[in-house]
């Protein structure tokens, strides 16, 4: 009797083994397991799938085999991080390494697999796939970023043609004095030839011509203008070409690597896309800080400080002031936009970052603003977006980034 309840248990795990591998296999989530020591034992079908690889080659290899370290902040490896912190539930963004290469974003679990006593045997691992999310998201970013160009578009073009429209005026300032200049070189040039022939009669008649040119031009008052003239058109250009460069700075799409930039100059360019709508009703104060370069997405900065700086004229209804501030807090650079607006109410302060919400009428804002700057932050920048608000008085937000150029990089 003893024999056959002993068959029964055998028959009833491999019943149960043969579920569990069908569990394992069925999975749409990645699946990992190591032992206590961070060597791979089992996977399940839909992480060889996603990745390339065939059993054989994961099992018993480390888990930093497939698992960038970003997935155990503070450690220098997965492995290490399994001696070095809690195992309880940890939920992480992360990157898997395909058998090409390929670095696919992942959203995962992680936990501990303990034994009867407590003692650690291993680590559980689930994800799933996030590049159709993150390609998603990115388009989010991007509509909200063209949407941002579409709401500004009019004033830009108004910034551009003040500048154009001086410019084309002094140009035909510029082509009549060129016209005096020149018949007053040609009166010259005869006399010249004249005294060069020696001839009384040629010499009388190129001087009259040059008296007659030099009647009709006032020469004294054309050489102070030109100079004048000269300068305004060089300044419109270089406002025209400042615009068109933070416009593209704005617009670059392509760049996947951070590069040191200055928080001064991501304000400094918002400043010139957001321009016309502030002039007309905010006064802007600024007080920048020599402050060093930082690791970021220059581009996506500027996207920021546009967003709060037209928030921030949006708050004002009438006549009021911008405050701008840089500064430098230990590791962090800081940029503080502080307005005399109308503030916030508590139950619209702590929504202001979820998406699609705005207190803006239907049409007139897409509720994506804060929520992108907010992702655009802290997510990619590993920074703080910080917000201080009271009615009638106004609003601050505070970014801040870390010199360490911490935050997510775009997968590759």
């Amino acid at each position: 009797m003893k024999e056959v309840v002993i068959e029964l248990d055998h028959e009833q795990e491999r019943r149960t083994n043969r579920y569990l591998e069908k569990v394992f296999s069925s999975m749409q989530t990645t699946l990992v397991v190591t032992d206590s020591q961070g060597l791979i034992q089992t996977v399940n079908r839909a992480l060889l799938e996603l990745l390339g690889y065939t059993e054989e080659e994961l099992l018993g290899r480390p888990l930093s085999a497939i698992c960038t370290s970003a997935e155990l902040p503070g450690a220098a490896s997965p492995e290490a991080a399994m001696h070095s912190e809690s195992l309880a539930l940890v939920r992480v963004e992360t990157r898997y390494r395909s058998r090409d290469g390929r670095l696919i974003p992942m959203l995962g679990a992680r936990s501990a697999l303990r034994d009867e006593e407590g003692g650690l045997e291993g680590v559980i691992c689930i994800a799933f796939d996030l590049t159709e999310r993150k390609e998603f998201v990115a388009q989010i970013f991007q509509s909200e970023k063209l949407a941002s160009i579409g709401q500004l578009a009019a004033g830009i073009a108004h910034e551009i043609n003040n500048p154009l429209g001086f410019i084309f005026s002094n140009l035909g300032t510029l082509a009549e004095y060129s016209r005096d200049i020149l018949g007053l070189v040609q009166g010259y040039e005869n006399l010249y030839q004249a005294l060069e022939t020696g001839d009384a009669d040629q010499i009388a008649q190129a001087r009259l011509q040059v008296g007659s040119c030099r009647a009709e031009v006032d020469v004294d008052y054309l050489i102070a203008d030109l100079g004048q003239l000269i300068c305004e058109s060089r300044e419109g250009a270089e406002r025209v070409r400042h615009i068109v460069q933070s416009l593209r700075e704005f617009a670059h799409l392509d760049q996947t690597e951070k590069t040191p930039a200055s928080l001064n100059q991501c304000v400094e360019s918002a400043l010139t896309i957001a321009w016309n709508e502030l002039k007309y009703k905010v006064q802007v104060e600024k007080e920048y800080a020599t402050l060093p370069q930082v690791p970021c997405y220059p581009q996506e900065l500027n996207q920021v400080f546009i967003n709060l700086l037209i928030n921030a004229a949006q708050a004002i209804a009438d006549q009021g002031v911008i405050s701008i501030r840089t500064f430098q807090e230990g590791h962090w650079v800081c940029a503080a936009i502080a307005d005399t607006g109308q503030g916030m109410s508590p139950e619209v302060r702590r929504r202001i970052f979820e998406p699609f919400f705005t207190t803006k009428p239907v049409g007139q804002g897409t509720g994506l603003g804060l929520s992108t700057s907010y992702h655009i932050v802290v997510h990619k920048h590993g920074g703080e977006l910080l917000v201080d608000s009271q009615e009638g008085v106004g609003t601050t937000f505070t970014v801040r980034i870390p010199l360490n150029g911490a935050g997510e990089s775009p997968p590759r």
